[in-house]
């Protein structure tokens, strides 16, 4: 079923035909999945309270559940009671800090973002999984700078050397033109001129590739980026993407932490 090659960092599996895109090294303290097309969001129709139910079969009975609306900022919410479902705030990270809760981000051409500390730091501070959605614009605003300030005012400079990310799936620079106005300007004043290339009319982006240098200025260890270098336009037959036509149904990235760990 699955055409993506693999990569180091990701692990693509088929549970009951459904995609799932698993974030690898696996953290003893936190299950992270991508779940991808499939049957089991098939006609979901991108709403948070929908997947998390047709999922049952696979996660089980959910926790409270963090489901931002997601507006292409740079917001990030914490992890109370308050912001989870029925609630609907608007915010495009997510920072899971509590057992008793699950977080989740959904997706059709953005570009899942997630960051973790190691098992030593989790040990010394607390387990954690911060979740970003970073597409054109997030991008642009540098949520990654964000998310990393958020990081730092809790566990202080030093915790950014010890954590992983991964950047999973998105559209890809080559099918992502983008005319000439405010936000294309916006762009191309804060992209690295690497990650950007000119065919008149249009200017093309590679969101993946910015990112990763976000994470590196952030002062992430280069050896603990994973990128899975798949483009949603692309991998129909995986992904969903909003640019070949998918308007509704969305990707659903989830994250629980393990309420035993340590045990």
């Amino acid at each position: 079923m699955m055409s993506a090659l693999p990569v180091p960092g990701f692990a693509w599996k088929d549970s009951e035909g459904q995609n799932v895109l698993d974030f690898i090294p696996e953290a003893p303290f936190a299950d992270v999945r991508l779940f991808a097309r499939g049957p089991f969001l098939d006609g979901t129709g991108g709403m948070a309270r929908s997947i998390r139910q047709s999922l049952l079969p696979l996660l089980g009975e959910p926790s409270l559940l963090l489901a931002p609306k997601q507006v292409h900022g740079t917001t990030i919410l914490d992890s109370e009671p308050e912001n989870a479902l029925p609630h609907i705030v608007e915010a495009d990270g997510v920072f899971l800090t509590r057992a008793d809760m699950e977080a989740s981000l959904r997706f059709a051409d953005c570009a899942p973002v997630v960051l973790m500390p190691s098992a030593s730091l989790a040990e010394r501070t607390e387990p954690w999984v911060l979740l970003l959605h970073s597409g054109f614009k997030g991008t642009v605003q540098n949520i990654v700078k964000a998310g990393a300030q958020k990081i730092s005012a809790r566990y202080g400079d030093e915790a950014l050397s010890e954590l992983f990310a991964w950047v999973g799936p998105c559209i890809g620079g080559g099918n992502y033109p983008r005319r000439l106005e405010e936000w294309t300007e916006r762009g191309l004043r804060s992209f690295h001129e690497e990650n950007v290339y000119c065919e008149e009319p249009h200017f093309y982006f590679d969101i993946a590739a910015e990112l990763r240098l976000q994470l590196l200025k952030e002062g992430l260890d280069e050896e603990r980026i994973f990128m899975a270098y798949v483009d949603t336009f692309d991998q129909p037959e995986s992904c969903y993407s909003y640019r070949r036509g998918d308007r509704e149904d969305r990707m659903f990235l989830w994250t629980c932490l393990n309420k035993s760990w340590p045990g």
